[in-house]
């Protein structure tokens, strides 16, 4: 079951917002719910401490969890407590803005439990994480780039329709790293044995439109 996670990056387009609201629940971290307001979706609540926002400005009726210790992110404060039945998380406004929380969001869903699914989702770009449990599968538009980012030991990685396949390979800091592959199949297939992979997907903004 997805869940759609909207932090405070750079925010997405209202209308993806809305498309999406319609379909699955929707947890905003603190600065993220004046996107939800502003594309008219209610979350299932709005947690963090609210330093990004005023109380005030939120509409009657809407949940706050509000955490105001500071040794966790906004970002773990909404993990930490979503329901367990999700396996899937859609995370809108976790790139750009500021590099510090970009990079910081990407070790977070490193220590998140391997049978969940994760996916950043920006504009013209997406990065997926791939761990033994949750391999990546994708029909993708030929002669489009994409890369591997393997923060840490990444073990056994194979992949399928890239220009340059690579097959039972360690990848990580001082291994072999993968940027700017090329797609060369339709269909493109990345499982790794060990660890966690990330994959970054560039799409033209006014050309290919993602598909979950």
């Amino acid at each position: 079951m997805k869940a759609v996670l909207v932090l405070n990056g750079d925010p997405p387009s209202l209308s993806r917002l809305k498309e999406l609201g319609r379909e699955y629940p929707v947890f905003a971290a603190d600065g993220g719910a004046t996107v939800c307001m502003a594309a008219g979706v209610k979350p299932q609540w709005v947690a963090g401490d609210l330093d990004s926002l005023q109380l005030k400005s939120l509409p009657e009726g809407w949940q706050i969890l509000h955490f105001p210790e500071q040794d966790r992110t906004d970002f773990q404060k909404v993990l930490g407590h979503l329901p367990k039945k999700f396996d899937e998380y859609l995370i809108l406004g976790g790139l750009g803005r500021r590099t510090d929380h970009f990079l910081s969001n990407l070790l977070i869903v490193m220590a998140l439990a391997d049978p969940i699914r994760v996916i950043f989702e920006g504009e013209g770009q997406e990065i997926h994480r791939v761990t033994p449990a949750t391999p990546f599968e994708k029909e993708l538009v030929i002669g489009g780039k994409l890369s591997l980012i393997p923060l840490n030991r990444s073990g056994g990685v194979k992949t399928c329709g890239l220009k340059w396949n690579l097959s039972d390979t360690d990848m990580g800091p001082g291994l072999q790293l993968g940027q700017s592959n090329l797609i060369e199949e339709s269909s493109v297939k990345i499982e790794v044995s060990q660890g966690c992979l990330f994959v970054w997907i560039e799409f033209a903004v006014h050309g290919q439109i993602s598909l979950f």
